[in-house]
């Protein structure tokens, strides 16, 4: 009996050294061996575009932004919008638990949506906004969050991968603020994807995760997979992580997602222990959801031989970093008593991964403010424990975060700075 727990205990070990070492596999991986964004457009089906819904090399993008009680955040952002380089774009604002005013923003550009009867749902927001889209002229979607705010060569940088074919597109986020340790924490976690779950598994030729906000797609697809999304669950359910369902669909329908990284679009990071503890709750919740999903999608690869589904699939499935983290310190002090022989493959692991971690936040160009929090790290964790405990409550509970940061797309770049260039 006790051989057999040991032989448990080994397993789990060698899962857990896994999913330790595949950030840096991906990283190392394409850094290496990486393949072209139009060989990997290419593969997944894509046609370069001959910039539909414009004569002018300017694809139509229809920008919908869900805001959920805040539409004065949403505002900021259609004001960084509105002073885009890129000229071939339409603003649709759901605003949801909201009332109409007389101050509310006027633009030939902008559409603001006031719901009748309260929708308190994502899906049903960008449901609403997409009936309104004319998908010859926009013939894609791209969507925000009300506290996003974007740079003003974001849609210009996006648009040269809406060119090359690709049905669906992820932006990248970054964090608009930088005024806590908690939120510095948040915006290094944010790199850390960036690398590892953007650019690195893209570079390979696989997909990007989806961020949830500052995703691209075509707009007939999208409506779809929104429509087929809302019919799978009951009236009234909370649907949780529409974006893990949306990019798993992409990916099992032979899709790549691709990367653009110098699309550059600021997000709110949180800025209090409670904040983290409340969002993390519904962010965990999700990854137990889908986990199984996650390692579906992996198999299907193999049995259909796509790299991008298998890669995508053990990438999806990646426990959460504090959760990883965690696991892998406890059972790398546990095997030195237990499995001795493998105690100091479990601990380089370990190792490797926090050196991942710094890499990654190296190529990222984080801000020194984000170094020097990292010795908050313990606090962002034992409040990621906390928001363990009511992750049922994320199931019946829409959970929304709350804003605090009104900052004009001026301020944020002139406090975050500007990145370098990076090669997709």
């Amino acid at each position: 009996m006790l051989e057999l727990i040991l032989y448990a205990f080994l397993a789990v070990q060698i899962g857990i050294c896994f999913y330790l070492l595949l950030p840096f596999l991906f990283v190392l991986t394409s850094s290496l061996m990486p393949v072209s964004s139009e060989d990997a457009a290419l593969a997944s089906g894509a046609v370069p575009s001959e910039t539909p819904g414009s004569s002018s090399g300017e694809t139509g993008i229809a920008c919908v932004i869900t805001a959920y009680k805040e539409k004065e955040f949403a505002f900021l952002l259609v004001d960084s919008l509105l002073k885009q380089s890129y000229s071939n774009y339409r603003i649709f604002l759901v605003a949801d638990r909201c009332e109409a005013e007389e101050n509310d923003p006027f633009n030939d550009k902008l559409s603001i949506i006031y719901p009748e009867k309260p929708l308190d749902s994502k899906v049903s927001s960008l449901r609403m906004a997409m009936s309104q889209i004319d998908a010859d002229k926009l013939p894609y979607t791209l969507v925000f969050d009300p506290d996003n705010l974007a740079h003003p060569e974001y849609l210009a940088e996006l648009n040269a991968a809406l060119l090359k074919g690709y049905k669906a597109v992820q932006t990248r986020r970054t964090a608009k603020n930088l005024n806590t340790n908690m939120a510095c924490i948040d915006a290094a976690g944010e790199h850390y994807y960036h690398i590892t779950q953007r650019l690195a598994p893209f570079r390979l030729g696989s997909s990007a995760t989806i961020a949830g906000s500052g995703m691209a797609i075509e707009t007939s697809l999208y409506s779809r997979l929104l429509d087929e999304t809302q019919q799978s669950f009951a009236e009234g359910e909370v649907i949780v992580a529409e974006d893990k369902i949306l990019q798993n669909h992409l990916v099992m329908m032979n899709f790549i997602i691709a990367y653009a990284p110098n699309a550059i679009l600021y997000d709110e990071k949180v800025v209090s222990a409670a904040q983290v503890q409340r969002q993390r709750t519904r962010w965990i919740n999700s990854w137990f959801g889908y986990f199984k999903e996650a390692l579906a999608l992996a198999v299907f690869g193999v049995k259909k031989l796509s790299s991008n589904a298998l890669l995508f699939g053990l990438m999806i499935s990646t426990p959460p970093l504090f959760l990883l983290l965690l696991a892998g310190a406890f059972l790398a002090l546990l095997s030195w008593f237990l499995t001795p022989a493998f105690a100091p493959y479990m601990s380089a692991s370990v190792i490797v991964f926090g050196l991942t971690f710094m890499l990654s936040l190296y190529m990222a160009q984080a801000d020194r403010r984000i170094w020097k929090a990292l010795f908050s790290v313990p606090l962002f964790i034992s409040r990621q424990l906390l928001a363990m405990l009511n992750i049922k409550k994320a199931n019946t509970s829409f959970m929304e975060t709350t804003h605090e940061k009104r900052l004009t797309i001026e301020e944020v770049m002139a406090d975050i700075g500007v990145f370098k260039r990076v090669k997709s």
